[in-house]
């Protein structure tokens, strides 16, 4: 009997060895084949590399201040550009990860965007058009559509950020409003 486990212990030791390196050569060849958005720079791309680095986020939600800490960087092999907003509160009550692309085939921009309130929010995607230095994407909730125009000033560097949501009449609110300014730190 002792002498099966450790021939028990080698075959286990050789099933994960062999799996961990199947893994490895798997995760690395797409790695080498993928094109990077970051690799090739579009205009498109590099509109939203524009929102690199780190930003001050004042605005109002619902007509109350907000400030929130934002970091831009590009994620998932160059693909997206991921912007990551916390509040500066002291015990922070929002949090969220924005995924923006660009998808040349269709000729538009896609957001993703989630948030601390979960999965539900997160089921529709974004898409929309860029015009010179204005994107203007549309979430189609079933509820009730938001609009995000998202704007940069060459002149200031600063970005705004536009959130509008549509009554069931059709007629669209302000929802939030932003400034984004490059961090001092």
């Amino acid at each position: 009997m002792t002498a099966i486990r450790p021939s028990i212990s080698v075959r286990a030791a050789l099933c994960v060895v062999t799996l961990l390196a199947g893994t490895g050569m798997q995760q690395a060849a797409p790695a080498a084949d993928a094109p990077s958005a970051e690799s090739a720079p579009s205009p498109d791309n590099a509109y939203l590399d524009g929102l690199r680095g780190d930003w001050e986020m004042t605005g109002t939600l619902l007509g109350k201040p907000v400030k929130y800490h934002a970091r831009g960087e590009r994620v998932l092999q160059g693909g997206f550009l991921r912007l990551h907003l916390i509040d500066l509160g002291a015990a922070p009550s929002y949090e969220a990860e924005l995924f923006l692309g660009f998808d040349a085939h269709a000729g538009d921009y896609i957001v993703h965007w989630l948030d601390r309130f979960g999965a539900a929010g997160a089921r529709v995607v974004a898409t929309g058009k860029r015009s010179g230095k204005t994107l203007v994407v549309q979430f189609p909730y079933a509820e009730g559509a938001f609009r995000n125009t998202y704007e940069f000033d060459p002149k200031s560097q600063r970005w705004s950020l536009v959130i509008e949501s549509q009554a069931a009449g059709g007629a669209w609110s302000n929802f939030a409003t932003y400034t984004l300014v490059h961090s001092k730190t």
